[in-house]
């Protein structure tokens, strides 16, 4: 029986490790091997032939992912901040404590040595970046043991926006630095009721974080409403659902510092710029109106929003991760019956309309009854997924990301939010958005304080071809003539997963040559031998890093004939295949340098 329950798109693997990664890392990314048909556990006994680097603390890998899974472009490299409570306990991979950066989309962190995570006294800080082309993003990371750990952050590019979101990129004029009055219109976007409005008013100054005036011609918006029911937008929505620094109007600390969670009737991000200065204050208050999807859950009422309901409405501030109360906003109808919050503002953030529940400190709106959910999926069906329970109209509320199931496999959540009725949904998982679609199968209706139990059936897909791989490995320092056990983060990507919109990584951490954590693996062996299952045609390619420098081979195909592996950044070796056997026979050494 699995005891899970994860507020937010993270996965929590078991024991410490490592979070230095060199380049033999490589090699041993063809190890772990997405194999969704199998069920056999990602970490077991796994054991490699060579000796181990320096330990670092709480490794804590943090992907960025394009939201929109039909585009090509991917967040490469940028400049993070990270903030907060605990944010000098947070180093790069590498000890540096400042400087931090993204590459590949990839940020590998850790806590310093001083750093004592525990679930009475957990590690909190905000990762925060401003990608050109891409909303601002910022994530709060919570860190309760002393272990690896993967947070995944779906990011809303301008150009290509998700379904579920609606996004505006305008130019308006401005003389000297003041408005003439501007009124900018979302658009009413195909399978999207919710649209917004932003009316600046004439008169109207810009003004910096600081509150100094900004002298300039021209003023730039970049505006993301997000859909409250939309499964393909709310895995994107900034700061995520599980906030743990919120604060009143009167800046307390809400739920004394311990996380809340969200459940949105709507969001909108407004970003503006003037003369390449954030304009983040305004002499005179704009003024925002938000159209709703009638299908709605109100957290409250259980039932669809209507006019008259009131909703808390919460601002974010990007750089540190805190969302601040403003207030309650009551729910109107406009001239043509269509649902609408309107409210003013004198500074520019995400605003999040939001009720909320929390389980720690001071619990509101929980039951603590367990909800067993039972799979029912076939044979031949195990594989990772997302188990998520949502509202009636598909808002979040809390999930299990990234469970390995198989046919009678249960889930269970220890406490649920305390709602008239909701349902249990599973989907494909995916590393980056949280649920993501399609929704393969879902529940009925019920009430999940009394509930007790829930069965949720799927069926099965087509059985993929594999070939049977064994991997012989070397490795060896060039400089220093001596072997390494690997420890750290590595990556695999599969070319042919992502192309059907399906995970495409497999990430794993090593500590001396043990795997502490891997997702999608299926592996048996040991001393440098191991068994496999791979992909029959698809193609792949791996990651590495190491003190700010990241490695990657050439692509290669998984296919039943003899070849040579791509050689890049100093990995060599050849592939014999068996027919009788349908097995690869993979040869591979490595040289690397030292420290």
């Amino acid at each position: 029986m699995k005891n899970t329950f994860k507020l937010h798109s993270q996965i929590n693997p078991a024991k410490q490790g490592s979070a230095l990664i060199n380049i033999f890392l490589m090699i041993a990314c063809m190890v772990l091997v997405l194999t969704l048909n199998s069920c056999r556990k990602p970490n077991e006994g796994i054991a490699l032939t060579i000796n181990e680097t320096t330990l670092t603390k709480a490794p804590v890998l943090l992907r960025f992912a394009n939201a929109n899974a039909n585009s090509t472009n991917q967040p490469g490299d940028f400049d993070v901040k990270i903030t907060g409570r605990d944010a000098a306990l947070v180093q790069m991979d590498g000890g540096s404590t400042s400087d931090f950066k993204a590459s590949h989309g990839f940020l590998p962190l850790s806590l310093t040595a001083n750093a004592a995570p525990s679930p009475s006294s957990p590690v909190t800080f905000n990762v925060s970046a401003d990608i050109p082309g891409y909303a601002p993003i910022v994530q709060t990371v919570t860190i309760t043991k002393d272990s690896a750990k993967i947070v995944d952050v779906g990011v809303v590019e301008y150009a290509n926006p998700p379904a579920g979101t609606s996004v505006l990129a305008t130019t308006t004029p401005l003389s000297n630095g003041v408005s003439a009055g501007a009124t900018l219109n979302l658009p009413q976007r195909s399978g999207m009721v919710e649209t917004a409005q932003i009316k600046i008013l004439p008169g109207t100054e810009m003004l910096d974080a600081d509150g100094s005036a900004i002298n300039a011609s021209a003023l730039t918006s970049n505006i993301v409403d997000f859909s409250a029911v939309s499964t393909t937008s709310y895995g994107a929505f900034p700061g995520g659902f599980s906030p743990t620094n919120v604060i009143d109007k009167a800046g307390n600390q809400v739920n004394g510092g311990n996380a809340i969670n969200f459940v949105s009737a709507g969001l909108l991000s407004i970003k503006m710029s003037a003369a390449g200065t954030q304009v983040r204050h305004f002499s005179q208050p704009i003024q925002v109106s938000m159209k709703l999807d009638p299908n709605t859950t109100n957290f409250i009422t259980g039932n669809n929003i209507k006019a008259g309901d009131t909703v808390p409405l919460w601002s974010l501030t990007e750089e540190t991760g805190q969302w601040k109360s403003e207030g309650d906003v009551t729910i109107t109808n406009d001239s043509s019956g269509n649902l609408i919050a309107n409210f003013e503002t004198s500074h520019l953030c995400c605003f999040n309309l939001d009720w909320s529940w929390a389980v720690a400190g001071h619990p509101y709106g929980t039951c603590f009854t367990p909800l067993t959910v039972r799979i029912h999926c076939g044979a031949g069906n195990s594989g990772i997924y997302d188990v998520t329970i949502v509202t009636p109209n598909n808002q979040y509320l809390a999930g299990a990301h990234g469970e390995f199931v198989h046919d009678g496999d249960v889930v269970v959540f220890p406490y649920v939010p305390s709602i008239a009725q909701c349902k249990v949904v599973i989907s494909s998982f995916n590393l980056y958005l949280n649920p993501r679609l399609p929704i393969l199968a879902q529940t009925g209706l019920f009430n999940p304080c009394s509930q007790g139990s829930v069965d949720l059936s799927f069926g099965s897909p087509a059985t993929p071809s594999l070939i049977n791989v064994t991997l012989n490995m070397q490795g060896y320092c060039s400089n220093k003539n001596i072997n390494l056990l690997p420890s750290g983060w590595f990556f695999l990507y599969d070319v042919g997963a992502a192309r059907l919109n399906q995970n495409a990584w497999t990430y794993a951490y090593v500590n001396r040559g043990v795997i502490q954590y891997a997702f999608g693996a299926g592996i048996t062996g040991s001393n440098g031998r191991y068994s496999i299952k791979l992909f029959n045609g698809d193609q792949y390619y791996m990651y590495a890093y190491n003190s700010y420098v990241w490695y990657q081979t050439s692509v290669f195909t998984m296919a039943p004939r003899n070849f040579t592996l791509p050689s890049a950044s100093g990995i060599n070796g050849s592939a014999i295949y068996d027919a009788g056997s349908n097995t690869l026979n993979i040869t591979a050494k490595f040289s690397v340098r030292c420290h």
